[in-house]
């Protein structure tokens, strides 16, 4: 791959990356609003049902988080690895 096709291909996946963090970012406070609301009165129906299901959820949610920060640690890799084959 040329370098200003490699160049422009990672730019996009920035874009894309970030695009996805902001979603991301929307699902985590709609996934916190509604633990801490609904997650209470769904306790008090069905007891530890409730809490077990929120506390799923919440540990999905951080993998998503742990992976998509994995994919910015690879796109910087690439983005190294692309500057120094400029360079040389």
């Amino acid at each position: 791959m040329e370098p200003f096709t490699m160049t422009k291909s990672l730019k996009k996946a920035q874009v894309d990356l970030l695009r996805f963090e902001k979603q991301l970012l929307t699902l985590g406070s709609g996934l916190a609003a509604l633990s801490a609301g609904a997650g209470a009165q769904a306790a008090d129906v069905v007891g530890d049902f409730a809490t077990a299901h929120a506390t799923e959820m919440q540990g999905a949610y951080l993998k998503l988080v742990e992976t998509v920060q994995a994919a910015h640690d690879a796109i910087e890799t690439s983005a190294v690895g692309a500057g120094v084959e400029l360079l040389q």
